[in-house]
């Protein structure tokens, strides 16, 4: 096959970050290629010029072995490049009709909206990927993963040449991804190119012909997935081998209740949730998309504060009605959208680490800035944070690095109850193992742990118990040794149960 796009000696610097150095390999015509490498590698800086984002310092892009110079995404996509963003990139004011079609709104006549054209064109794009979403739903009233499929349709609406799809499935459910897969096959046999950057490696292996793999901002081997491993990959991602994960093994049943959530309901988002959480345990919550699962953990955290039930702290019955309270009795919330609720981008890393914690470095309402550079320090090194420094803008780091920040944010509050809301979403897998062990660590502190995932694998991998929702209810819980993957799913799909779990000892 002949190369599509070929990059040729790529280099973006950034003041203090060389996040490309070099770069050099071809993207063959109709193939599904991975990009691959840990955070910071330089693959979302690669993608964001191939897109029109960036330009870069040196080197070239040529398509059917012409140069091209793009100055914009408007001018990317005449030339039959799209781009669907990890982070979403949707105006959350309009509906899901707007969105599709922002940008190329069909007009009538010289001044008005065509908007019944507007709303066929969005309807044509949700059917090719088999979602079922009403048209004129506000798109910020919709969950996170029906808005990365929004995402999806926005690019696909534009019939792109080359594809380019960055964590498209960090959102999406098994079925969703399925979804996805479908959509991707039918567009690979319509010609279409594609890109494809994820972390997960079965889902490489599965959907994609040849793989990338980027180690700090530099190449290191572009390959047939037939003459590889997973094993291989992971290796030459991170230099170095990494032991597995395993498995967390029970909790100490003698350590005392942390955590005791009775019959906490907020229609129609979850309800009757009763269970309990111990020092150093690690307490999965899975289930599908939809279940009430983020829902739960927010309520916990008082945003919004649920509208009946109990919850006890150290078998003290407190009233959580908003995140401040949440925080003063030692509860912290790692959300599961770090740049919307978790960091203020503008900022730096060293602002965004100390932001929760401003009143315990303080002396008679002052900042102790010495105490808080020590904090920021211990965390960067703890957490082993990749920036320049701490006075870094946090938006400039890698989502990987960002995620550790909002962690690290969370853990100088010093917290007797840490929920962790899809800990590794978008993070390499070097990263991903970091987070493990620094949570098992935690918890082996004594810290009681909630973990929110979507991931399968890794909800079994760190959780010392299972709990699965769905549709707002509690409907069954798995000793973390004792779980797999179709356990959970026949208790997250299945109605076998006939209502909720009682209370987990």
């Amino acid at each position: 096959m002949s190369a599509l796009l070929t990059i040729d000696a790529v280099s973006r610097t950034f003041p203090g970050v060389k996040a490309l150095e070099n770069v050099s390999f071809d993207i063959e015509a109709g193939r599904v290629h991975a990009i691959v490498g840990e955070n910071g590698a330089g693959k979302s800086t690669l993608m964001q010029i191939i897109a029109g984002v960036q330009q870069p310092n040196g080197g070239r892009l040529l398509l059917d072995g012409q140069e091209i110079h793009l100055s914009g995404t408007r001018e990317a996509r005449k030339k039959g490049i799209g781009i669907v963003f990890q982070e979403l990139n949707l105006a959350p004011n309009m509906t899901v009709a707007e969105n599709i079609c922002l940008g190329i709104e069909p007009p009538r006549g010289k001044v008005f909206l065509d908007r019944e054209r507007q709303r066929s064109l969005a309807r044509d794009a949700l059917g090719r990927m088999s979602v079922d979403i009403d048209l004129d739903t506000r798109v910020g009233d919709l969950s996170i993963a029906q808005q990365q499929l929004i995402e999806i349709c926005k690019a696909l609406i534009h019939d792109p040449r080359l594809l380019i799809l960055d964590e498209p499935t960090s959102s999406l459910s098994e079925a969703e991804t399925a979804f996805l897969f479908k959509v991707m096959a039918d567009l690979k046999a319509a010609g279409v190119t594609m890109l494809y950057i994820s972390h997960r490696m079965p889902e490489i292996f599965s959907v994609c012909d040849a793989i990338t793999i980027l180690r700090d901002g530099h190449h290191v081997r572009t390959m047939a997935l037939a003459d590889t491993s997973p094993e291989e990959v992971v290796r030459l991602m991170v230099g170095r081998d990494l032991s597995n994960v395993g498995r967390s093994p029970a909790a100490n049943p003698d350590q005392p209740v942390v955590l005791d959530v009775r019959g906490l309901t907020r229609e129609p988002h979850y309800r009757d949730m009763s269970f309990r959480v111990r020092a150093g345990e690690i307490v999965g919550f899975a289930g599908l998309v939809g279940a009430g699962r983020s829902e739960t953990m927010l309520g916990l955290f008082g945003s919004p504060p649920p509208e009946a039930g109990e919850i006890r702290i150290d078998g003290k019955v407190v009233t959580i009605d908003r995140a401040a309270t949440a925080i003063a009795h030692g509860i912290a919330l790692l959300p599961e959208d770090r740049k919307r609720q978790g960091l203020v981008l503008g900022l730096s890393v060293s602002n965004n680490l100390a932001l929760a914690a401003l009143g315990q470095n303080a002396r008679h309402g002052l900042i102790d800035f010495p105490a808080e550079r020590s904090l920021v320090g211990d965390y960067i090194a703890r957490l082993r944070i990749k920036t320049p420094n701490a006075a870094a803008k946090v938006g400039n780091l890698s989502g990987g690095n960002q995620q550790k920040v909002v962690l690290a944010k969370w853990l100088a509050t010093n917290p007797r109850v840490l929920i962790v809301d899809e800990p590794t979403r978008g993070v390499d897998v070097g990263s991903k193992a970091q987070i493990y062990a620094f949570l098992r660590e935690l918890a082996a502190g004594g810290l009681a742990i909630i973990v929110v995932s979507s991931d399968l694998p890794e909800v079994i991998a760190i959780s010392n118990r299972i709990l699965v929702m769905r549709d707002g209810r509690l409907v069954g819980e798995l000793a973390g040794a004792d779980a797999d993957e179709e356990k959970i799913m026949a208790l997250a799909a299945l109605d076998q149960t006939g209502g909720a779990v009682a209370a987990a000892r």
